[in-house]
């Protein structure tokens, strides 16, 4: 019996139409040696199912939209950096000694417990959403725990030295900036969102609702705090009234910058010249001499917690425990230097 010959448009093409896992699938190619070529390659893709490349696009078209503009360029970078790893592996196929392979090579890199842990993160969230949208039995990533003794990134103090030198510029407009961020404790963000009618002189507060985010662009976009925690009351000190009040505007200007925002160039200017003045320091930094301030003033941490924003008590108590170990350390050192 002679071969039936394949199906030919009238464009010149040939076409075999099978149905396939329930689906009517059409192949075209200018040969019927292509189209066969095409169906075993898209039967073969059926078997082993979608890659983790596939998946993890699939993921970040969904996730980015709800990502915070400061959160997405650290997401997607983890996300990268898993696609490097396993992007054409079947991502059923993943398995748990491959993801806690994937994490001690991170680890042995010399990456921080915070930033392994935000990568595992994000390959955990990646493999969920493989269960939930591509028929994956088992999240590989949920049964693998983070790699012990990963290295703590510590906070970085202010030297004396700098503090000091901080103090001795508050009546220019950089040394204002940077007292700001030293005697309240806003993050960086929160500081530049800040209008003149949020701070409130008679009750001594400054509210906070807002926080600014440059996301790539140089002038930065005003939205709300990232959690319910950073919507909070701080206690507006008086030598931070004595600094501001002088030159306060209008209610609705911003603190810092005026009639728009201050941009994301007047920040990077402003920390460069701050370095060639030798004040080599970050908003980070300031905000946790805001927190040993707390801690020296014995503000308890439940109370400390609310004034740093902390949407979990555990941040602020790491913190507190990272200044007592220092207060010990600084005691032993006296200790061991004193004599009867």
């Amino acid at each position: 019996m002679a071969k039936r010959k394949m199906y030919q448009r009238p464009d010149g093409l040939f076409e075999k139409i099978l149905v396939i896992g329930g689906k009517r699938v059409a192949f075209r190619a200018r040969s019927e040696r292509e189209v066969n070529q095409k169906i075993a390659a898209y039967r073969g893709k059926e078997e082993t199912g979608p890659t983790f490349e596939a998946v993890a696009a699939a993921w970040w078209e969904d996730k980015e939209p709800r990502l915070s503009p400061n959160t997405a360029p650290n997401y997607k970078l983890a996300m990268r950096r898993a696609v490097d790893r396993f992007g054409a592996l079947p991502v059923k196929d993943l398995s748990p000694v491959a993801v806690k392979a994937y994490l001690e090579y991170l680890a042995h890199r010399g990456y921080a417990r915070r930033t392994v842990n935000q990568h595992f993160v994000v390959l955990r969230e990646i493999c969920a959403f493989a269960c939930e949208n591509y028929n994956v039995m088992q999240n590989a990533a949920a049964l693998v725990k983070l790699p012990d003794k990963l290295p703590q990134a510590k906070r970085k103090m202010p030297t004396p030295e700098q503090v000091a030198a901080i103090k001795a510029i508050a009546d220019t407009p950089d040394g204002l900036f940077l007292n700001f961020l030293m005697y309240s404790g806003l993050r960086l963000g929160e500081a530049v969102a800040l209008r003149w009618g949020d701070l409130d002189p008679a009750e001594g507060v400054i509210h906070v609702h807002a926080s600014a985010y440059y996301a790539g662009r140089n002038t930065p976009q005003i939205k709300a705090t990232k959690t319910e925690a950073g919507n909070r009351q701080v206690i507006y000190l008086d030598r931070l009234k004595a600094l501001l009040e002088p030159h306060r505007g209008p209610a609705d200007a911003f603190v810092f910058g005026g009639d728009k925002p201050m941009s994301k160039k007047a920040y990077y200017c402003l920390l460069d010249r701050c370095r060639r003045a030798g004040i080599d320091v970050t908003p980070h930094q300031l905000r946790h001499a805001y927190a040993t301030l707390l801690f020296e003033a014995g503000i308890p941490e439940k109370t400390a917690q609310g004034l740093l924003g902390h949407a979990q008590i555990s941040t602020t108590m790491d913190v507190y425990a990272e200044l007592r170990e220092k207060k010990i350390a600084e005691a032993a050192a006296v200790l061991n230097r004193a004599d009867l």
